[in-house]
């Protein structure tokens, strides 16, 4: 059966509010700090799609683990297999307004996990992490070790150095997320806005999304008292402030492998000498 183009643009139309309104169940879900942390893993899992998106996918299908579109998968030689529907996500496009300007839309755009295509062995192994504690200490804010940090600390960034002080001997996950915490702390606080107290549940969380992303153990963080602030707040403004949970992880990954990659530069430098 063949539509109009009203008919298919009320089609897309009706489709996209759907997918809104699951947007807002698995938004309301966040209430919870034990949903909260489901969250966190699955970003963290998830490291390249939105926080919208990473909700999305958590509603409907849970266990995925490595999602990508149709085409993505195509490109690398990966079949999608036949009947799979896929998970809906939200993709954004842009217009010309009739004012001549650009503007930005949204629409819904399918992707499918790893289990919904020919590849049978799904334990496929990530890239090693095994640098990831060297290579955050050789990032921006630089970091230094010391024997004794007050009250106890593992890690405090100087606003005024521009420096992360790390207490010596910590093991390789913890100084991960110690270090990922303060360079969170300083993405969050450089501008001078925000005093330390009020944003380290943000640069917590930010450190926690991090070092699960690289395979390392977290410590265990306030969820139960993050998801506490989130009531009475609108939906758009807590994915709001997931966003820049997400922003401040992305920086922080960026550096990582930024470093990464110039200690492999410099290793290659000596090999050809």
């Amino acid at each position: 059966m063949t539509m109009s183009e009203d008919e298919y643009s009320e089609l897309k139309r009706q489709e996209k509010a759907e997918l809104f309104d699951l947007l807002s169940d698995a938004t309301q879900k966040l209430l919870s700090g034990s949903k909260l942390r489901e969250y966190a893993d699955k970003q963290a899992q998830l490291f390249n799609h939105s926080v919208s998106n990473v909700l999305l996918i958590m509603e409907q299908d849970p266990d995925a683990t490595w999602v990508r579109s149709y085409d993505d998968w195509q490109k690398d030689g990966v079949q999608v297999l036949k009947g799979q529907e896929g998970i809906r996500t939200l993709g954004s496009y842009r217009y010309q307004k009739s004012d001549g300007t650009l503007g930005m839309g949204s629409k819904v755009v399918r992707m499918f996990d790893v289990k919904q295509t020919a590849i049978k062995d799904f334990d496929i192994e990530g890239p090693s992490n095994r640098k990831v504690p060297d290579a955050i200490m050789n990032t921006y804010p630089a970091s230094v070790e010391v024997k004794e940090l007050p009250d106890g600390e593992y890690a405090l960034y100087d606003p005024e150095d521009k420096l992360i002080r790390v207490k010596e001997g910590l093991e390789p996950n913890v100084k991960v997320f110690v270090v990922a915490r303060e360079q969170a702390m300083q993405i969050f606080t450089d501008d001078g806005r925000l005093p330390r107290e009020e944003v380290m549940d943000k640069a917590e969380m930010a450190a926690y999304v991090v070092t699960r992303h690289y395979g390392f153990d977290a410590p265990e963080i306030a969820f139960g008292e993050m998801s506490s602030t989130y009531p009475g707040k609108e939906e758009k403004d807590v994915r709001a402030e997931l966003g820049s949970i997400k922003f401040a992880a992305d920086r922080i990954d960026a550096r990582v492998q930024e470093a990464i990659e110039l200690s492999r530069g410099s290793r290659d430098d000596r090999d050809a000498r």
